[in-house]
């Protein structure tokens, strides 16, 4: 516990500058690199990059340059304001919900699902490619400073509490057949926290920053953020069971690879890009 604490720790730290500045190249370059780590692992985890797939490798090395390509343009073409067409996100976000819902489906057992290695390793593309680009453009919206941790406070602090609270309290068993460790209490310990910090934080943004907050808006988008990163875990989980492997990779010491450790940060951030064209959170 303590080398996943310390990690979770330190990888906070290394995201910090990034949230700094979140305004400049530093973020779509800081998701190209997560989207080519995570693209790179769900390739090796199919069985495309031992080179007996013919073409797995070639098929490997097109979508990770376009899956760093897509968060990079997305900046450099800058078409995230309020009011403009949006293309990249709006086309990437639709496939990203289809992608999530049609794992979710197999996690909750509504199907069975026989996925070829390069469908599979296509469909994550979208699915990760569409997160990379909506934290792009949450941040060049207005307030996407204050709105930007909050996928990752969604994220982490569902994952954090719902374990601390699986690990007290947990008896009843979330979806065993997916993830055997994971509880109801953990689940709802996690959404409960969730709930309760992202309404902290609306506060603080508020009392630091002189903006008003609509807490209304911060609760629901907690709770979906939660549950949304709680089965975007719970897909990431499917996958790794339909192959056999524990983790993704071994990027972080005691949380596995880049996608075991931002699964649950690339199901929520498409909701929340989404959330912000419905909604206002500071004014």
């Amino acid at each position: 516990m303590l080398k996943r604490i310390v990690t979770g720790a330190a990888l906070v730290l290394v995201l910090v500058p990034a949230l700094i500045f979140y305004d400049t190249a530093v973020t779509p370059a800081v998701w190209a690199f997560i989207a080519v780590i995570a693209l790179y692992e769900v390739a090796g985890c199919v069985g495309l990059t031992d080179g007996k797939t013919p073409g797995g490798r070639l098929m490997t090395a097109i979508l990770c340059i376009l899956g760093a390509a897509f968060p990079i343009l997305q900046y450099a073409i800058g078409w995230s304001s309020v009011g403009s067409l949006e293309f990249i996100p709006i086309f990437m976000v639709s496939g990203f919900f289809a992608v999530f819902l049609l794992y979710a489906a197999g996690v909750f057992g509504l199907l069975k699902l026989k996925i070829s290695p390069r469908t599979e390793l296509f469909l994550m593309f979208i699915y990760v490619s569409a997160a990379s680009v909506s934290v792009v453009a949450i941040t060049r919206s207005e307030y996407g400073g204050f709105i930007l941790p909050m996928v990752f406070l969604g994220s982490w602090i569902t994952d954090s509490f719902a374990f601390f609270c699986g690990s007290f309290f947990g008896k009843h068993k979330l979806i065993p057949r997916i993830s055997p460790k994971k509880t109801v209490e953990g689940s709802v310990g996690g959404t409960v926290f969730c709930c309760a910090f992202t309404m902290a934080y609306g506060f603080a943004v508020a009392k630091i920053a002189g903006v008003e907050v609509d807490y209304a808006v911060m609760f629901g988008t907690g709770l979906l953020l939660s549950v949304v990163s709680q089965i975007g875990d719970l897909n990431a989980s499917y996958i790794k069971r339909e192959h056999g492997i524990k983790d993704f990779g071994d990027m972080f010491p005691g949380h596995g690879g880049m996608l075991d450790r931002f699964d649950s940060v690339i199901a929520s951030a498409p909701f929340l890009y989404i959330l912000t064209r419905f909604f206002t959170y500071f004014r």
